[in-house]
C-alpha cells in the first residue's frame, strides 16, 4: 500500500501543520550548554530532535537524540573517526558544537511528496518547518505525515 500517489504527494505541508494542534517548539540557542540541550530534549515529549537557532532566531542546525546520546555517552561510543578529530570531540560544550550544520528542513508551501523524499534520502524522521527568514515555525515527523495521509485515505477527503 502506497500512501503517496499523484494527488496526495501534491498536498502542502501547511495542510499537515493545521492538523497537528499545539505542540512545544523544540528550539535551543546555538550557545546553549549541553545540560540545557539535554533538558530541552527531555522536556519536549513529541520530538527527538532540537532545532538550533542563532541570535536572530534563524535555524542554523539541528541536534538529534542520536547525536546527543553519542556525545553524552562518549566513553561507551566507539566512533570511526580520524585521530585528528579527537581534540574537537573533547572540547564540544554547546549546542552549536554538536549540531548538524546543514539541517534538512521544509517550508509550509512545499508538497508532502517532495518533503517525504528529502527525509527518506537523508534518513531523518523529523525536520523543522521554517518561514522565508529561516525561522522555525514548527516541526514535523514522518509519523505526522503518515497519520495525515492515512486520515485522508480513510476519510477519502481527496
Amino acid at each position: 500500500m502506497s500512501l503517496l500517489d499523484n494527488k496526495t504527494s501534491k498536498i502542502r505541508i501547511s495542510e499537515v501543520i493545521k492538523g497537528l494542534g499545539p505542540r512545544d517548539l523544540p528550539v535551543v540557542p546555538e550557545n546553549a550548554s549541553i545540560e540545557d540541550v539535554i533538558s530541552a530534549i527531555v522536556d519536549c515529549r513529541h520530538s527527538r530532535m532540537l532545532n538550533v537557532v542563532n541570535d536572530r532566531k534563524e535555524l542554523v542546525g539541528t541536534v538529534s537524540l542520536s547525536a546527543l546520546t553519542r556525545h553524552v555517552f562518549d566513553q561507551d561510543y566507539e566512533p570511526t573517526i580520524h585521530a585528528r578529530s579527537l581534540i574537537g570531540l573533547l572540547s564540544r560544550e554547546t549546542a552549536g558544537d554538536i549540531m548538524r550544520k546543514q539541517p534538512i528542513c521544509a517550508t509550509a508551501e512545499e508538497e508532502i511528496g517532495v518533503v517525504t523524499r528529502r527525509m527518506l534520502a537523508a534518513n531523518v524522521k523529523e525536520i523543522p518547518v521554517v518561514d522565508s527568514h529561516k525561522r522555525v515555525i514548527t516541526d514535523i515527523t514522518i509519523v505526522d505525515l503518515i497519520q495525515h495521509l492515512l486520515a485522508l485515505k480513510e476519510g477519502d477527503l481527496l
